[in-house]
Protein backbone atom coordinates (compact mmCIF):
# COMPACT_ATOMS: atom_id res chain seq x y z
CA UNK A 1 0.00 0.00 0.00
CA UNK A 2 1.71 3.32 -1.08
CA UNK A 3 0.84 6.15 0.90
CA UNK A 4 0.43 9.92 -0.41
CA UNK A 5 2.42 12.71 1.26
CA UNK A 6 -0.72 13.98 3.33
CA UNK A 7 -1.37 10.34 4.59
CA UNK A 8 1.65 10.31 6.41
CA UNK A 9 1.26 13.55 7.70
CA UNK A 10 -1.75 12.83 8.63
CA UNK A 11 -0.51 9.42 10.54
CA UNK A 12 2.03 11.76 12.10
CA UNK A 13 -0.32 14.20 13.47
CA UNK A 14 -2.19 11.69 15.20
CA UNK A 15 0.48 10.11 16.67
CA UNK A 16 1.18 13.01 18.06
CA UNK A 17 -2.06 13.96 19.29
CA UNK A 18 -2.51 10.34 21.03
CA UNK A 19 0.98 10.81 23.17
CA UNK A 20 0.10 14.64 23.68
CA UNK A 21 -3.09 12.65 25.28
CA UNK A 22 -0.83 10.50 27.55
CA UNK A 23 1.63 13.31 28.28
CA UNK A 24 -0.66 15.44 29.65
CA UNK A 25 -4.05 13.10 30.96
CA UNK A 26 -5.48 13.55 33.91
CA UNK A 27 -5.10 10.08 36.41
CA UNK A 28 -2.01 9.20 34.25
CA UNK A 29 1.18 8.09 36.08
CA UNK A 30 3.80 11.06 36.46
CA UNK A 31 6.47 9.09 33.65
CA UNK A 32 3.91 9.43 30.84
CA UNK A 33 5.15 12.55 31.09
CA UNK A 34 7.72 11.17 29.07
CA UNK A 35 5.97 11.43 25.95
CA UNK A 36 6.17 14.77 25.43
CA UNK A 37 9.06 14.13 23.41
CA UNK A 38 7.48 12.06 20.97
CA UNK A 39 4.58 14.08 20.49
CA UNK A 40 6.67 16.77 20.00
CA UNK A 41 8.93 15.04 17.27
CA UNK A 42 5.70 13.72 15.47
CA UNK A 43 4.08 17.22 15.39
CA UNK A 44 7.45 18.75 13.61
CA UNK A 45 7.68 15.59 11.40
CA UNK A 46 3.83 16.31 10.27
CA UNK A 47 4.53 19.88 9.52
CA UNK A 48 7.44 18.65 7.40
CA UNK A 49 4.86 16.45 5.48
CA UNK A 50 2.61 19.15 4.65
CA UNK A 51 5.46 21.26 3.50
CA UNK A 52 6.66 18.48 0.95
CA UNK A 53 2.88 18.35 0.17
CA UNK A 54 2.82 21.56 -0.63
CA UNK A 55 5.20 21.74 -2.83
CA UNK A 56 4.29 18.67 -4.88
CA UNK A 57 1.39 20.27 -5.59
CA UNK A 58 2.96 23.23 -7.18
CA UNK A 59 5.26 20.93 -9.12
CA UNK A 60 6.07 17.13 -7.84
CA UNK A 61 9.67 17.32 -8.46
CA UNK A 62 10.25 20.38 -5.73
CA UNK A 63 9.87 17.44 -2.99
CA UNK A 64 13.17 15.74 -4.37
CA UNK A 65 16.74 17.21 -3.46
CA UNK A 66 18.12 16.80 -7.42
CA UNK A 67 15.34 17.05 -9.52
CA UNK A 68 17.64 15.19 -12.37
CA UNK A 69 17.36 12.09 -10.22
CA UNK A 70 14.20 12.68 -8.24
CA UNK A 71 14.80 9.48 -4.88
CA UNK A 72 15.45 11.79 -2.12
CA UNK A 73 13.30 14.10 -0.51
CA UNK A 74 14.41 17.56 0.63
CA UNK A 75 14.57 18.59 3.98
CA UNK A 76 12.49 20.16 6.05
CA UNK A 77 14.96 23.14 6.01
CA UNK A 78 14.95 23.07 2.28
CA UNK A 79 11.40 22.86 2.01
CA UNK A 80 10.86 26.00 3.78
CA UNK A 81 13.41 28.00 1.25
CA UNK A 82 11.29 26.07 -1.81
CA UNK A 83 8.35 27.14 -0.76
CA UNK A 84 10.00 30.84 0.01
CA UNK A 85 11.89 30.92 -3.05
CA UNK A 86 10.14 29.15 -5.73
CA UNK A 87 6.30 29.04 -5.26
CA UNK A 88 6.63 32.31 -3.60
CA UNK A 89 4.76 31.59 -0.60
CA UNK A 90 4.31 34.60 1.94
CA UNK A 91 5.33 33.38 5.00
CA UNK A 92 5.51 35.99 7.94
CA UNK A 93 8.89 36.75 9.98
CA UNK A 94 6.64 35.42 12.85
CA UNK A 95 5.39 32.00 11.41
CA UNK A 96 8.64 31.37 10.00
CA UNK A 97 10.67 32.40 13.55
CA UNK A 98 7.58 29.21 14.65
CA UNK A 99 8.81 26.71 11.92
CA UNK A 100 12.43 27.35 12.61
CA UNK A 101 11.99 26.84 16.51
CA UNK A 102 10.31 23.67 15.62
CA UNK A 103 13.09 22.10 13.74
CA UNK A 104 15.60 23.50 16.62
CA UNK A 105 13.35 21.51 19.33
CA UNK A 106 12.92 18.64 17.41
CA UNK A 107 17.07 18.09 17.06
CA UNK A 108 17.44 18.91 20.53
CA UNK A 109 14.90 16.24 22.10
CA UNK A 110 16.68 13.55 19.40
CA UNK A 111 19.90 14.58 20.80
CA UNK A 112 18.66 14.40 24.38
CA UNK A 113 19.98 18.26 24.87
CA UNK A 114 15.92 19.40 25.51
CA UNK A 115 15.77 21.72 29.27
CA UNK A 116 12.51 22.86 28.90
CA UNK A 117 9.74 22.15 31.59
CA UNK A 118 6.69 20.84 31.36
CA UNK A 119 4.63 24.37 31.27
CA UNK A 120 6.78 25.51 28.49
CA UNK A 121 6.58 22.08 26.28
CA UNK A 122 2.70 22.41 26.72
CA UNK A 123 2.76 26.01 25.17
CA UNK A 124 5.28 25.41 22.78
CA UNK A 125 2.92 22.73 21.51
CA UNK A 126 0.08 24.77 21.15
CA UNK A 127 1.78 27.32 19.41
CA UNK A 128 2.62 24.85 16.89
CA UNK A 129 -0.40 23.39 16.46
CA UNK A 130 -2.01 26.14 15.87
CA UNK A 131 0.44 26.94 13.35
CA UNK A 132 -0.22 24.06 11.51
CA UNK A 133 -4.04 24.61 11.83
CA UNK A 134 -3.04 27.75 9.80
CA UNK A 135 -1.00 26.72 7.39
CA UNK A 136 -3.26 23.86 6.53
CA UNK A 137 -6.22 26.59 5.96
CA UNK A 138 -4.00 29.24 3.88
CA UNK A 139 -1.51 26.88 1.91
CA UNK A 140 -3.41 23.46 1.54
CA UNK A 141 -7.46 25.32 1.42
CA UNK A 142 -8.97 22.96 3.66
CA UNK A 143 -9.53 22.92 7.71
CA UNK A 144 -7.32 20.55 9.61
CA UNK A 145 -10.30 19.75 11.42
CA UNK A 146 -11.30 17.72 8.51
CA UNK A 147 -8.62 15.29 8.62
CA UNK A 148 -8.61 14.42 12.55
CA UNK A 149 -9.63 11.57 13.83
CA UNK A 150 -13.07 11.93 16.18
CA UNK A 151 -11.01 10.50 18.98
CA UNK A 152 -8.46 13.16 18.97
CA UNK A 153 -11.14 16.20 18.29
CA UNK A 154 -11.35 16.91 22.45
CA UNK A 155 -7.30 17.41 22.26
CA UNK A 156 -7.78 19.39 19.10
CA UNK A 157 -10.40 21.53 21.09
CA UNK A 158 -8.06 22.23 24.14
CA UNK A 159 -5.48 22.68 21.93
CA UNK A 160 -7.05 25.53 20.00
CA UNK A 161 -8.58 26.85 23.17
CA UNK A 162 -5.24 27.14 25.53
CA UNK A 163 -3.77 29.25 22.71
CA UNK A 164 -6.43 31.30 21.93
CA UNK A 165 -6.88 32.37 25.65
CA UNK A 166 -6.07 35.37 26.49
CA UNK A 167 -3.22 34.29 29.41
CA UNK A 168 -1.30 31.52 29.46
CA UNK A 169 0.66 30.36 32.71
CA UNK A 170 3.84 30.17 31.96
CA UNK A 171 7.36 29.57 34.01
CA UNK A 172 4.29 29.90 36.90
CA UNK A 173 3.37 32.96 36.46
CA UNK A 174 0.04 34.50 34.36
CA UNK A 175 1.10 35.92 31.43
CA UNK A 176 -0.38 37.71 27.85
CA UNK A 177 -0.24 34.73 25.43
CA UNK A 178 1.31 37.07 23.26
CA UNK A 179 4.49 37.13 25.50
CA UNK A 180 4.89 33.58 25.54
CA UNK A 181 4.78 33.26 22.41
CA UNK A 182 7.70 35.78 21.71
CA UNK A 183 10.08 34.00 24.65
CA UNK A 184 9.85 31.06 22.50
CA UNK A 185 10.41 33.10 19.22
CA UNK A 186 13.11 35.29 21.10
CA UNK A 187 15.35 31.98 21.65
CA UNK A 188 16.29 32.05 18.33
CA UNK A 189 17.96 35.26 18.28
CA UNK A 190 21.22 35.19 20.53
CA UNK A 191 22.90 38.23 19.35
CA UNK A 192 21.61 41.63 18.14
CA UNK A 193 23.19 43.55 15.20
CA UNK A 194 24.22 46.82 15.92
CA UNK A 195 25.56 49.14 13.02
CA UNK A 196 26.26 45.39 11.11
CA UNK A 197 28.05 44.17 14.12
CA UNK A 198 26.50 41.31 16.03
CA UNK A 199 26.61 41.29 19.96
CA UNK A 200 25.99 38.68 21.62
CA UNK A 201 22.36 39.19 23.77
CA UNK A 202 22.37 38.86 27.65
CA UNK A 203 20.33 36.33 28.92
CA UNK A 204 18.01 36.89 32.46
CA UNK A 205 20.12 35.97 35.11
CA UNK A 206 23.54 37.24 33.28
CA UNK A 207 22.92 40.93 34.12
CA UNK A 208 25.22 42.90 36.66
CA UNK A 209 23.16 44.31 39.56
CA UNK A 210 23.29 46.85 42.39
CA UNK A 211 21.51 43.87 44.14
CA UNK A 212 22.77 40.69 43.64
CA UNK A 213 21.32 39.45 46.37
CA UNK A 214 17.98 40.85 45.87
CA UNK A 215 18.79 40.21 42.30
CA UNK A 216 20.05 36.67 42.90
CA UNK A 217 16.36 35.88 44.39
CA UNK A 218 14.05 36.61 41.36
CA UNK A 219 13.41 33.30 39.88
CA UNK A 220 11.67 34.83 37.13
CA UNK A 221 11.82 38.13 35.05
CA UNK A 222 9.20 40.85 36.38
CA UNK A 223 8.19 41.69 32.87
CA UNK A 224 8.40 39.15 30.40
CA UNK A 225 8.31 35.96 32.86
CA UNK A 226 11.45 34.49 30.72
CA UNK A 227 13.40 31.97 33.40
CA UNK A 228 17.43 32.38 33.98
CA UNK A 229 19.55 31.21 31.68
CA UNK A 230 17.00 32.54 28.60
CA UNK A 231 16.63 35.21 26.53
CA UNK A 232 14.09 37.68 27.17
CA UNK A 233 11.28 37.94 25.14
CA UNK A 234 12.12 40.85 22.12
CA UNK A 235 10.90 44.62 23.29
CA UNK A 236 11.19 42.59 27.36
CA UNK A 237 11.67 46.29 29.49
CA UNK A 238 14.30 44.15 31.51
CA UNK A 239 16.92 43.42 29.11
CA UNK A 240 20.28 45.10 29.04
CA UNK A 241 21.64 46.49 25.78
CA UNK A 242 24.30 44.12 24.93
CA UNK A 243 26.40 46.77 23.30
CA UNK A 244 26.05 50.04 25.81
CA UNK A 245 24.54 48.45 29.24
CA UNK A 246 21.74 50.01 29.03
CA UNK A 247 18.06 49.48 29.10
CA UNK A 248 17.89 47.60 25.04
CA UNK A 249 14.11 49.20 23.54
CA UNK A 250 15.23 52.28 24.80
CA UNK A 251 18.85 53.38 24.49
CA UNK A 252 20.12 54.92 21.28
CA UNK A 253 21.76 52.16 19.43
CA UNK A 254 20.27 51.24 16.40
CA UNK A 255 18.96 47.70 16.76
CA UNK A 256 18.51 46.25 13.05
CA UNK A 257 16.02 43.24 14.67
CA UNK A 258 14.08 46.20 16.81
CA UNK A 259 13.72 48.18 14.00
CA UNK A 260 12.09 45.29 11.80
CA UNK A 261 9.97 44.48 14.35
CA UNK A 262 9.09 47.12 17.25
CA UNK A 263 7.48 45.94 20.75
CA UNK A 264 3.68 46.62 20.67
Amino acid sequence: MKLSLKDNAYDFLHNSLYFYHLATGVGYPEDYKRYWRFSLVDLVQSMELLFKEVLRQSNEFFIYENIDKPSKTVSVTKALERMKNIIKIDLSHSDETVIRKAIDLRNQILHFELELDMQELSTIYAILFEFIHNFHLNFLNEELHNYIRPEYWEEEALLIEQFRNEFVIYNGVEISNKFAIEIVESQMFPAYTIKGAEYKRVKFGEEVSNDPEWFDSLTHCSDCAVKKSFFHAIGCDSEYCPKCGGQAISCTCEYEELDEEPAS
